[in-house]
């Protein structure tokens, strides 16, 4: 990988960041926000949505992105075998793996019980972080498939 392609990942992974988390806190605010505590069971059921919708546009909206900068010769593909798997399917392949993944560890952390009920500024934070740290995962692992599309 080049130090263009690391440059690259990095550039789009820190936006996807940026953008899932503001839209985790708006969704979050949109919710809960005339609730003072939240159940614990409300935030892993809300981790379902969260966890598809993050994924699959950490999927979605950088890789299209990098199918036309690919095209327009705007950066070089990764070297090695192209990917055969369309984006669609790679992005619900990606959200699907999020909703599991996700639920399991929302479930694991508050099934302890300590964190029942949820304030809710500790839940805006729980869920910028989640959504900001789903998107620092699943963007630049995609964005590595999406750069050998070509």
């Amino acid at each position: 990988m080049t130090p263009e392609h690391r440059r690259y990942l990095v550039v789009e992974t820190l936006i996807s960041v940026v953008i899932n988390s503001a839209i985790s806190f708006g969704f979050a605010w949109l919710m809960f926000h005339t609730s003072s505590a939240i159940p614990a069971q409300a935030l892993i059921v809300d981790s379902i949505p969260q966890s598809f919708m993050i994924a699959l546009m950490s999927v979605v909206v950088p890789g299209l992105l990098t199918s036309r900068k690919l095209a327009a010769g705007q950066i070089a593909p990764l070297p090695g075998k192209a990917v055969r798997y369309p984006l669609a399917v790679r992005a619900i392949a990606a959200a699907l793996a999020a909703v599991l993944c996700g639920s399991l560890l929302h479930l694991a952390v508050l099934a302890a019980g300590a964190l029942d009920p949820i304030g809710f500024t500790t839940l805006l934070a729980v869920k910028v972080v989640y959504g900001a740290g789903l998107a620092a995962i699943v963007t630049p692992l995609m964005l590595r498939y999406a750069l050998k599309a070509w």
